[in-house]
């Protein structure tokens, strides 16, 4: 594996206080907006990180090449069953809370190997892997375990800990495996991170990808906990989608990124058939590939889109076989074309009910009126073997001359009743960007006059996590900060407008020339995931709160102190009309830091009975004190909300599960 060299953000804070990274440790306020590398791949081979120390002599800690790999991490190696090996580094200690990142991997299920969060007491929080195959962590003096664990295989651990309630919580691979555990000692502030392995025993483990950062909460407010992350069978039906385009040109590893797709909480995902991939020998497919992705997405409860797309080399005349490509154009490569369509259509129309037609053909120069005919060519094979069947027409960055042009030859024709709605890609660098909604709106009045019933869909939109991407609005510098918040104020965006969603892309997609990192999941250069990003965890919160079981409110009635343009974005329970009410700061492309201003906040035509505070980016509940709200009939005020570039919500805590 080779891993990216990258400039995560993650050591960014709040108040200006800088949390240690594995690089350097340093107390400047000023050094906050540099960057930072949370990886070893800088240290030499044999020398101990700067700012770590290592103790317990019971072996050493030093940075290594991993085995088998040209990838670079913290290896600790105890040779002795008298003492201890251990391996720390510290931070300026801090009562806010504490959102840790590290990757754990050990050589034998025969030793502890263990990661805490300290204090000044000692341990406060604590994830190890035992001496029998057990990973587990500590909810006070008692252990709990966590599942087993596998030698030689990495551990994505997210531990995010709350000083002010002495609680914390532990995720792995994505998936939060406990919640409000007690810290292991008392504690106010924590002030280090260490790893070690257990006195009696002798192994070896790596730890590599520390993150820390701070995220503080307006003082005096109560954490009450964090959104409960919801798997897609849980949450059943939603707007939300996420895409895992690019396996059909093998861009993305469907067996690396698979476990977690239900653990994000999205209904839907777009695939793409791959026509190429399937008939590599004219006449003969290999459905093998295809089968296994969708039968799994359909396992964990995600309903699959799938997308018939690109064309065929092994036809002369086949089209393009990615991204840009042309149409099929002879007529043995259209008669391929068509017998490729309905043998999809009849193998998985028992499990797939959307479809949509080409990639992207006004970006790949393709004639309207060619692909008007191609839409209808095979929409017409699709209804053939499926009349129910969802087909979705297509086009990016929102050209509404182009969808005009397309609907009103559909229409001539007499086959708009072949047409379910459309699908955008609009990406843009700010995502309340007032032109985007605007020119959806003119889709939705074009579908609505030549296509009425139709819906109107964004099918593809992301943004990376690092600068020098790949891909739509590559050539801005991009963080795994800005990318999460990014993405929230979309999604956000789009479900308070009813507009079905997708996230592109669940995983980081490896093309020819250059990685594209728009995905949730960072990943390694055989594609394997390494980590799940913020941006992760952040869209689980959306995936949770805002379900099939809320509604928008779009002409929601709302002002506000701010003397920045805000968005404000208005859900309700289906059930019991209680609110969930998202606000943030509307300031072009997101910015590199979560400093907060406080705004007041007036809702009329609001209904809360106990409001609380929830950051969707950090999943963070504050109970909001009484002095700062008030109510007159329906008219809601709320002061001294904290206010930033990221969506944050005023929620009935009925609407939560914790």
């Amino acid at each position: 594996m080779v891993k990216h060299h990258r400039r995560p953000s993650l050591a960014l804070l709040l108040a200006g206080t800088l949390v240690g990274t594995l690089v350097s440790v340093t107390a400047s306020a000023s050094a906050a907006a540099a960057d930072f590398t949370g990886d070893f791949d800088t240290t030499a081979p044999g020398a101990v990180p700067a700012g770590w120390s290592v103790s317990g002599g019971g072996g050493d800690a030093t940075a290594q090449d991993v085995p088998g790999t040209v990838d670079r991490a913290l290896r600790l190696k105890d040779t002795s069953t008298g003492a201890p090996v251990t391996v720390g580094t510290s931070f300026p200690s801090t009562s806010s809370a504490v959102d840790t990142g590290f990757r754990l991997r050990a050589a034998q299920t025969s030793a502890t190997v263990g990661v805490h969060l300290d204090g000044a007491q000692g341990h406060n929080v604590t994830v190890a892997l035992s001496a029998d195959g057990r990973l587990y962590t500590y909810d006070g003096t008692r252990r709990v375990d966590l599942g087993a664990y596998a030698a030689d295989r990495w551990y994505d651990i997210r531990v995010v800990a709350h000083p002010s309630t002495a609680t914390a919580e532990v995720y792995v691979d994505g998936e939060r495996r406990a919640a409000q555990l007690d810290f292991r000692t008392s504690a106010t502030a924590l002030d280090g991170l260490r790893a070690g392995v257990s006195t009696a025993d002798t192994g070896t483990a790596w730890v590599d990808d520390v993150r820390i950062v701070t995220e503080s909460a307006p003082q005096g407010w109560p954490y009450l906990g964090s959104i409960a992350p919801r798997t897609a069978q849980q949450v059943g039906s939603s707007n939300l989608l996420v895409g895992a385009e690019t396996l059909d040109r093998g861009y993305t590893d469907y067996q690396a990124f698979g476990p977690y797709l239900g653990r994000l909480g999205a209904t839907g995902v777009r695939l793409q058939g791959g026509w190429a991939k399937t008939e590599q020998t004219k006449g003969v497919y290999d459905w093998a590939w295809l089968d296994r992705i969708v039968d799994d997405a359909r396992r964990q409860g995600l309903k699959p889109w799938l997308q018939l797309s690109y064309g065929n080399g092994a036809y002369t005349g086949g089209g393009g076989s990615g991204l840009g490509g042309k149409l099929p154009s002879s007529a043995e490569a259209l008669a391929g074309w068509d017998a490729w369509v309905t043998a999809a259509v009849k193998r998985y129309k028992g499990r797939v009910a959307q479809w949509e037609v080409w990639n992207e053909p006004n970006l790949a120069g393709i004639p309207v009126a060619d692909y008007t005919d191609f839409y209808v060519r095979t929409a017409s094979l699709v209804r053939a073997e499926q009349p129910n069947a969802v087909i979705f027409g297509q086009e990016a960055g929102i050209d509404v001359p182009y969808a005009q042009d397309f609907l009103t030859r559909l229409s001539q024709q007499g086959e708009a009743g072949l047409l379910s709605g459309i699908s955008y890609h609009p990406y843009n660098a700010d995502p309340d960007n007032p032109w985007t909604y605007q020119q959806v709106a003119k889709l939705q009045a074009l579908i609505a006059q030549y296509a009425p019933g139709g819906v109107v869909r964004q099918g593809e939109n992301g943004v990376p996590s690092r600068p020098g991407s790949y891909g739509a609005l590559g050539d801005l510098d991009w963080t795994e900060l800005s990318q999460s918040k990014w993405i929230l104020r979309r999604l956000v965006n789009d479900l308070g407008r009813d507009i079905s969603t997708s996230v592109f892309s669940i995983s980081d997609l490896h093309y020819s020339s250059k990685i594209n990192s728009k995905g949730l999941l960072q990943t390694n250069t055989d594609k394997s995931i390494r980590y799940a990003k913020p941006s992760f965890y952040a869209v689980q919160s959306v995936a949770s709160l805002l379900d099939s079981t809320v509604k928008p409110l779009p002409d929601y009635s709302w002002s506000s102190s701010s003397s920045t343009p805000l968005t404000v974005r208005a859900f309700a329970k289906r059930d019991t009309g209680r609110q969930l009410v998202g606000f943030w700061s509307a300031s072009g492309k997101p910015s590199e830091n979560t400093v907060r201003t406080s705004t007041d906040l007036t809702f009329r035509g609001g209904d809360f009975t106990d409001p609380v505070l929830v950051d969707l980016r950090t999943g963070a509940v504050n109970d909001i004190p009484a002095d700062h709200w008030s109510v007159q009939g329906d008219t809601y005020t709320f002061t001294g909300m904290p206010l930033y570039d990221s969506p944050v919500l005023i929620a009935d805590r009925s609407a939560i599960t914790l």
